[in-house]
Parts: C-alpha cells; structure tokens; sequence
C-alpha cells in the first residue's frame, strides 16, 4: 500500500496534521516512537499546567478567609499524589486521541522512523525488526529533546532533564538547583517552591526570562515575586562544577558560591530531533531542518513542522503549521506561515502573555511608540478573585496611535492575550480598543483603562 501521508511524530504538529487528513479524506500512516501526543501533552505543556494548578490553588488557601472559609489545621499537600492523578489525566487525553485513530482505523507504526527514500519510511522496532512503509508525502514533526551545557551531564537521578522531571519524578527533593531562568526553570521553580523544595535558579544572563520577546518590565515584577516566595537567584552566573557526595550534591557557582542540594534540574532549552533520514535532508548549523517558505525540505514531497525546524519551539506553532503543510499538499495556491502574530504565555509565579511586539523590539525596527499601562490593582474581576497582583501595558505606534503589540502579567493573561492579538490584526487604534464594549466585572476591560491615557488623554 502507498499511503497518501506519513506522519513521523504524533506531538502537536502531527495530531493536526492527522485531524486535518482525516476530514480532507487522506489515507495517512503515523510514526510514533513513544507515547502519542508528544511532548507537550507527556512531558511539557500539559503536566506542567496541571502542576502549575496545583501550586497556584496552594498559593491560594491564604485568601479563603477573605470569603469566610476556614480551613482548621494546616492542609496536608501531597505532590506524590499531584503526580498520579496527573498521569490520570494525561493518560485520558492520550487514550482519546488512541480512540480515534482506531476509530479511523489509522495505522500506528511504533517505533523509530527513518527515511531511506523520499518515499519511503523505515520503522525500527522495539524487538528489533524492521519494517517499510511507503508514501506520496512524509510530514516530520519529531519535536525536540532537552539540550545540556558545559559539564553538566543528566544521569536521571542528582541531575535531572524537564523530562526526567515530569516521567520520573514522583517525589520532590528538599532542595534543588535549576541551571536555566528561561521558561520552563521559571515555571517549575514556582511549582516546586509551592510544593515545598528550597529553589535556587543559576542564570548566565542578568534576568529572569531573559530573551528579546520579554519586555525586562516582566523579568522584575516576577523576581520581586521570587523573592517573596523565598527563591534564590544568581544572576550573570553558571554552575562551574559539581559533585556527589554523601547523597547530595555539592554545586560550586561561578561567583565563588557553594550549595549543598538535593537535585540540579537542567533547564537550558531544547535541540531538534533531526536524526530522521539517510536520504540528506539539509540542516543548518544548530540541526533543525531546513524548509522554505512552504515548510518543505529539499525534497519537495518532504515537510517539517515545529520543534525540528527553526521556528518558535510551541505546540501551537507546530498545529499552525501542519494546517499550511497539509493546504500545501492539497492545492496549488501555497501558503507561508507568518509568525509576527505568535502568542506567548508562562505560567509561573504569575500568568505571562505578551504578542506581537514589545519597545526595544519596536524601536529595532525604527518604529516610535507610545505605551498604556493599568495595574490589575483596580480591576474589579482581579479583586473579586484576590488576584489583584499585575498589569497590562499595550504599546501602540505614536503617530498613528495603531495597537502592535502589549503584554499582560496576572491571572487570565495566556486568555486575555488573545483579544490583543485580535486587535493588532484588526489594526485597532488607541481610541477604537478604549471605546470596545467590554463586560463588567471582567479581566478584558482592563484594556478599556490601558489605553485610556493613549486614547482620550493623561488623568495625571
């Protein structure tokens, strides 16, 4: 048989690429190494959220007594126990998408997929056997594993991965280093200080979240946070060298410091999982796959999508982009992705969102602005909620007083986010995104009062 499509890897990116087959009437194959759903929905975006729930509802318990619930004693919290309704929860979104495509009667090669030819797919298994199956096109979207740095090297148990965090970690340590102050160290530092470990976060650069896409705004309001919870952070430091001893490890920073921990948990990002062909598909320095402006490799019956390509390492970068590759096999009008429009969110200490751009990008780019600010401080659904820790600043282009980008910092952000994008595709000015119709109480209206100064003019 030749299937119409081969799906190698079933994160994100595939499963779309798969809905998106099926309703088209594609006779498809996947490739899965691992569990189905990848990732995100195993060891990164949706454990972590589950987590990320619980540490907030923890967080939370202070404020029961502001609506007269009082809870005697102290509450018992029990991360072993987070950590098995977690694999519940997972285990039943993985078993649905296995439901459908049984339903569907998709195959599901299990095991390593290999292209010998642009045609052709060679599946390893587990028991050793191999096996080929053939296709008109092939779909990479085999996503990334988690990188290492100098001398630090994973062994599963005293240094750990994100994944070795999320797969094996059943219990939390008492304390721990996390080499990385990017995403995913901000987010499971949250976690695990609510759950009870000392954190302390090593970061070569001098913020937390320290990438271009992150206004440095965001990066202080969240370590004043970090501070208040009791996490440790050095900054414009490394780990220099580490050892076990006597079931700890002794971790000597780059600032002459020494922490005796329980774990080091590695959190430096992520490297593509290219090793996918003996046919040369091109890849760049770094080993993501080379695509053009239609997501095809050098063969043109080839697509790649998400993680393994450089594009934003996102699960919803990866689903966008399997709907333009499957639109691109099925007509002859090809579309390119577009990425300005990208939204962002972390969940740590406080929700983060932010699209489109920020002022320092902004001003790359030779574009003067003019900003909004509102602390969600006086927004009524925020109080209502005790969540009255954050706030929005929009940024608008000054002559034109046009939205083109903004971020949020509180609860609702990776929600809220949405309408900014909205707005910016819409090209709303200050004026129009101040006089929208907003429901009240609610976190939206927010906008309604941080563009208020921009649209009508200054209070103050």
């Amino acid at each position: 048989m030749i299937y119409d499509l081969i799906i190698i890897g079933m994160g994100p990116g595939g499963y779309e690429a798969t809905l998106t087959a099926l309703r088209k009437g594609l006779n498809i194959a996947i490739v899965e190494k691992n569990k189905l759903g990848g990732n995100c929905l195993n060891r990164a975006c949706i454990p972590t959220k589950y987590f990320r729930t619980g540490a907030h509802l923890i967080e939370k318990l202070d404020t029961l007594k502001n609506y007269g619930i009082n809870i005697k004693g102290n509450p018992e919290i029990n991360y072993a126990q987070a950590w098995e309704n977690k694999e519940k929860s997972i285990g039943f979104l993985r078993r649905s998408l296995e439901n459908l495509l049984k339903s569907k009667k998709v195959p599901v090669y299990k095991g390593i997929g290999k292209i010998i030819d642009k045609n052709k797919v060679e599946i390893e298994k587990e028991d050793g056997t191999k096996e080929v199956i053939e296709g008109k096109y092939i779909l990479i979207s085999t996503g990334s594993k988690p990188s290492s740095v100098g001398n630090i090297v994973p062994d599963g148990e005293y240094v750990i991965t994100t994944e070795d965090y999320m797969d094996k970690l059943k219990e939390l340590p008492e304390s721990i280093l996390v080499v990385g102050g990017g995403v995913a160290g901000c987010e499971l530092s949250y976690i695990m200080n609510k759950y009870g470990t000392k954190v302390y976060i090593v970061e070569l650069m001098d913020r937390l979240l320290p990438s271009p896409i992150i206004a440095e705004e965001v990066s202080r309001y969240l370590l004043r946070k970090f501070k208040k919870l009791g996490i440790e952070t050095f900054f414009s430091t490394t780990l220099k060298e580490y050892k076990v001893k006597n079931g700890k490890v002794e971790a000597v920073l780059s600032n002459g410091e020494t922490l005796n921990v329980d774990k080091i948990l590695l959190s430096v990002g992520r490297k593509p999982n290219s090793n996918i062909d003996t046919i040369g598909i091109e890849k760049d320095q770094k080993g993501f796959i080379k695509v053009n402006q239609y997501l095809q490799t050098n063969f043109e019956n080839i697509y790649a999508v998400g993680d393994v390509i450089n594009s934003p390492m996102l699960a919803h970068i990866a689903q966008y982009e399997a709907k333009i590759v499957l639109h691109n096999i099925l007509n002859e009008d090809k579309k390119s992705p577009d990425y300005s429009l990208t939204p962002w969110s972390i969940l740590t200490a406080y929700e983060v969102a932010h699209v489109g751009l920020n002022e320092n990008q902004a001003k790359e780019k030779g574009i003067e602005t003019i900003t909004g600010y509102y602390p969600y401080t006086y927004n009524e659904k925020a109080v209502d909620e005790s969540e009255a820790e954050g706030f929005v600043r929009l940024i608008f282009e000054k002559d034109s007083k046009k939205i083109i980008g903004g971020y949020v910092v509180g609860i609702g952000a990776s929600e809220i986010i949405h309408e900014i994008s909205l707005m910016i595709k819409a090209g709303f000015t200050a004026k129009e995104v101040h006089e929208y119709i907003y429901f009240h109480p609610s976190l939206s209206e927010i906008f309604a009062y941080a563009s208020y100064d921009v649209a009508v003019g200054k209070l103050f």
